[in-house]
C-alpha cells in the first residue's frame, strides 16, 4: 500500500493460488512491555489518530466513515505490535520466530544499503494476527472495457482499489458495484505502506513465506516509502513490483549464492510469473477486440463470456502443465473478468520499459536505477514519459 490507510495495497506479487486457511497464533504474552513503554505507544497512536482525523475531515461524508473505521483497525495493529529488538532479546522467543525476525532485519538492511531505499522505522515492529492475510481489497472495472473503477481519497486523489479489514465490509462494497454492472474482484493482500508516517510492522503470517516472497514484499513496500507520486498509481505499483522482485532476486543471490536452492526456487517462481502474464496478455487482447467491435452491448457481453470460457480451456491445456512451482500449478480455476485483468495491467504493464531503463541507462545497477528514479520524480510530469525521454524514445 502507499497511505496512512489501506487504500493502496500490495498483493504478494501475482499469487494466483493464495491459501485461504487461517493461521492460529497464541495470544500475546503478558509482561512484554512495561507501563512507561505502553504509555509512549499510546501517545504515538493518539498522534496517528489526529493525523487520521485530519485526513477524514478533508474528505466527503462517505470517505469520513470509511477512513474513520479503517483508521481504527490500523491503530489497533499499531498498539499491538511488538518491538523486533525486544523480541530478539527476550529468551522466551522461539528459535523459529527469532530466525524469521533476523531475516526481516537483514532484508531491510539490504534494501537500504544496497538498493538505496528509505531508511526508516518500517519492519522494526512485529504483529501477531490469527489469519494469513492483512486486509481484503475490492477492485472493479467496466464490464465492456478495461477501464478501472476509481475511488476518491483526501489528498491522494483517485485510486483503483479500496481495502477493508472486515471481510463483510469488502463483500458489501463488491455487491454494490456488481449491482451497478461492474466486473469485481475481492482479493486478500498481505502488506501495505504508510509512506513512513507510521512504523509498518511485519506480520506473523509472513513467517510462512518463501524467502523470495518475504524479500519482495519488504522491498516492494519500502519502495512505496521511498518514491510515491500522487496521481500516478500505476507507475507507483509497477515501480515497486520491479524493484521488489529484482531486489529480492539480488538479495538471494548475494546472501545464499546463485546456485543455492533459495535462489533457484525464486528464479522458477519468476519464470512461472512471466508465463502467466503471457496468458493474461493474450486474453486481454482477445477481449479488447470484442469491446472495440461494432456489436451491440448484449452481443458483446455474450461474446465476452464465450471468449473467457475458451481461454479457461486454453489455460488448462497450454499453460498449467508447464508451471514449475506448486502455487501456479494449483491455479486451474481463475476468476477471469475485466477487474482481474486490470490488476495485472496495474502491476506489470510498463515493467519491460523499467527493465530496459535499468540495463541501458543505469548500467544494470538497481541502486543507480533507484537514484535516477528519485531524480526524475523531483520534476513535474508523467514518470513513464520522462523515462522514455531519457532513453530517446517518443512519448
Amino acid at each position: 500500500m502507499s497511505t496512512i490507510l489501506p487504500v493502496l495495497m500490495h498483493e504478494r506479487r501475482y499469487n494466483t493460488a493464495q491459501q485461504e486457511g487461517i493461521v492460529r497464533r497464541p495470544p500475546l504474552q503478558a509482561g512484554r512491555f512495561d507501563t512507561a513503554r505502553r504509555a509512549r505507544r499510546v501517545r504515538r497512536a493518539l498522534g496517528a489518530l489526529v493525523l487520521i482525523l485530519t485526513l477524514t475531515l478533508a474528505g466527503c461524508a462517505t470517505s469520513i466513515g470509511y477512513l474513520w473505521k479503517q483508521g481504527g483497525y490500523l491503530l489497533r495493529d499499531s498498539l499491538g505490535a511488538q518491538s523486533v529488538q525486544a523480541l530478539l532479546k527476550d529468551p522466551s522467543t522461539s528459535s523459529e520466530e527469532r530466525s524469521f525476525l533476523l531475516t526481516v532485519l537483514r532484508i531491510k538492511r539490504y534494501a537500504v544499503d544496497e538498493i538505496g531505499l528509505a531508511d526508516n522505522a518500517n519492519y522494526t515492529k512485529y504483529k501477531k494476527i490469527d489469519r494469513n492475510y492483512l486486509v481484503e481489497v475490492v477492485q472493479a472495472a467496466d464490464a465492456l472495457s478495461l477501464t478501472a473503477y476509481q475511488w476518491s481519497y483526501p489528498f491522494l486523489g483517485k485510486l483503483p482499489y479500496r481495502g477493508y479489514y472486515v471481510p463483510a465490509d469488502a463483500k458489501a462494497e463488491a455487491e454494490r458495484l456488481k449491482k451497478e454492472g461492474y466486473d469485481v474482484i475481492v482479493r486478500k493482500v498481505d502488506a501495505f505502506s504508510t509512506l513512513g508516517l507510521l512504523k509498518d510492522p511485519v506480520y506473523s503470517f509472513m513467517e510462512r513465506y518463501s524467502l523470495f516472497d518475504l524479500a519482495s514484499t519488504i522491498i516492494h513496500e519500502q519502495t512505496h516509502a521511498t518514491v510515491f507520486l500522487k496521481g500516478q498509481d500505476q507507475f507507483n505499483e509497477e515501480l515497486a513490483t520491479f524493484i521488489g522482485d529484482t531486489g529480492a532476486l539480488e538479495y538471494l543471490s548475494s546472501t545464499y549464492g546463485p546456485n543455492s536452492t533459495e535462489y533457484r526456487q525464486a528464479v522458477g517462481e519468476q519464470a512461472d510469473s512471466r508465463l502467466f502474464l503471457r496468458f493474461v496478455k493474450r486474453l486481454t487482447q482477445a477481449l479488447s477486440r470484442v469491446y472495440a467491435s461494432p456489436l451491440s452491448r448484449v452481443e458483446k457481453l455474450a461474446k465476452k463470456r464465450e471468449v473467457i470460457a475458451e481461454y479457461q480451456g486454453i489455460y488448462r491445456k497450454d499453460y498449467l502443465p508447464h508451471y514449475k512451482t506448486a502455487a501456479y500449478r494449483a491455479s486451474a480455476d481463475l476468476p477471469l473478468n475485466n477487474a482481474y485483468l486490470m490488476l495485472f495491467n496495474l502491476y506489470t504493464d510498463q515493467i519491460p520499459l523499467l527493465v530496459r531503463f535499468e540495463r541501458e541507462r543505469c548500467d544494470g545497477s538497481l541502486r543507480v536505477f533507484v537514484e535516477q528514479v528519485k531524480r526524475l520524480s523531483k520534476s513535474p510530469g508523467n514518470m513513464i514519459d520522462k523515462i522514455k525521454r531519457e532513453m530517446g524514445m517518443g512519448t
